[in-house]
């Protein structure tokens, strides 16, 4: 990069500094992550848009702790400076005349701070594409912080008898093998809040056989948790959310969901017929997950349950069978998606027309176990 290109890209762009990190901790901005030196203070060029920074820290043995990140929208020319808090290991806020200071600063402060990853920027605006603040901020715990490991903390005695409600019948206090386990609940506050279905999964007053369509059809299921939001689009950049959270924060629960949320794309077959263009970018916004998920997970994924390529199946089967018109766009982007995963995957995807007899109907269960 020309250094006149660099300076324009620091000038407009925004800057992140985090003060006092420690050296050798592990750093990063959306796809990319790096260990840190003893001169890193931030960084720099970072495009206008919502990114998402991480961190582990690193004890002097060298162990690493969970995965903490959160997202930012940044403005352009925007400063962001956070200071890194060793006895809660947390970047945290500082004071608005401090964030003033480094901003006049920036020049002078410039071989202290590393460039964005723009090699890996295609890659993070395919991944992020439908994600707007107003999403983040509603799904996002109230902390703001994503962490890989959930936050336990002791119920309280009625937060007890709650969760034995829940999960089975009441044991007598006398009972010393269930009273004698840790009873742990994760902190409200740091919980995600994702969307959740209604709790009948069919209209009210639905006959028996439109039950039986519905349980087949997650259509209505999709219409009921898209009007929670602005938009049917914001549900669809859930699933944008639920995937960044797994892959760069290392949350498991965000996969979980994530799971749930295709499921429900694939098998709403009234919804490909009503909104063609939705399922455009549903079918685009799996393209870059599929290209970018771990292979060794993805291979065990499809070893042991096969929920991504039974729900594509499902979808195609669909595309391929239902009774509307299939609009030009959904069938360019239906045909290059299934070439990307014949020749990533080698998944074939014949005779959808046939019916599978050791298939079920995929049954998506929202209750939390």
């Amino acid at each position: 990069m020309d250094q006149e290109t660099a300076m324009r890209l620091l000038l407009k762009g925004a800057t992140a500094f985090f003060l006092d990190v420690p050296s050798g901790m592990e750093f990063g901005i959306d796809m990319m992550s790096w260990a840190t030196g003893d001169k890193f203070k931030g960084i720099k060029m970072i495009p206008q848009g919502i990114h998402f920074i991480y961190y582990s820290a690193t004890d002097k043995y060298g162990n690493t702790a969970p995965r903490c990140g959160f997202f930012h929208n940044f403005k352009k020319s925007e400063c962001l400076v956070r200071k890194w808090d060793p006895d809660k290991e947390e970047l945290l806020n500082v004071p608005r005349e401090e964030i003033a200071q480094y901003k006049t600063n920036i020049l002078n402060l410039d071989q202290f701070l590393a460039p964005y990853p723009f090699e890996e920027q295609t890659k993070w605006n395919g991944l992020s594409s439908l994600l707007t603040e107003n999403v983040i901020t509603t799904l996002c715990p109230e902390t703001t912080i994503i962490r890989s490991a959930m936050e336990l903390f002791p119920a309280s005695k009625t937060e007890n008898v709650k969760r034995r409600r829940k999960w089975g019948p009441i044991r007598t206090d006398d009972d010393v093998g269930y009273d004698h386990l840790p009873n742990l609940v994760p902190k409200a506050e740091s919980q995600f809040r994702f969307t959740e279905p209604p709790e009948c999964h069919y209209p009210p007053g639905s006959s028996l056989s439109q039950i039986t369509k519905h349980s087949l059809d997650s259509s209505y299921i999709l219409e009921k948790m898209a009007e929670k939001h602005h938009n049917v689009i914001d549900l669809l950049a859930e699933l944008q959310f639920c995937y960044i959270c797994f892959l760069v924060g290392l949350n498991y629960e965000s996969f979980e969901r994530w799971k749930k949320l295709f499921q429900l794309y694939c098998m709403g077959k009234d919804a490909v017929a009503q909104n063609q263009g939705l399922y455009v970018k549903f079918l685009l916004a799996v393209r870059q997950q599929l290209d970018t998920v771990p292979e060794d997970f993805l291979v065990d994924i499809v070893e042991n349950n096969n929920v991504i390529y039974n729900g594509l199946k499902e979808l195609f089967r669909t595309l391929e069978s239902g009774d509307f018109v299939l609009g030009d766009d959904l069938k360019d982007v239906t045909v290059q998606l299934r070439r990307f995963l014949q020749q990533k995957f080698g998944w074939e995807f014949n005779g959808l027309d046939e019916d599978d007899d050791d298939e079920a109907p995929v049954i998506i269960n929202f209750d939390e176990n």
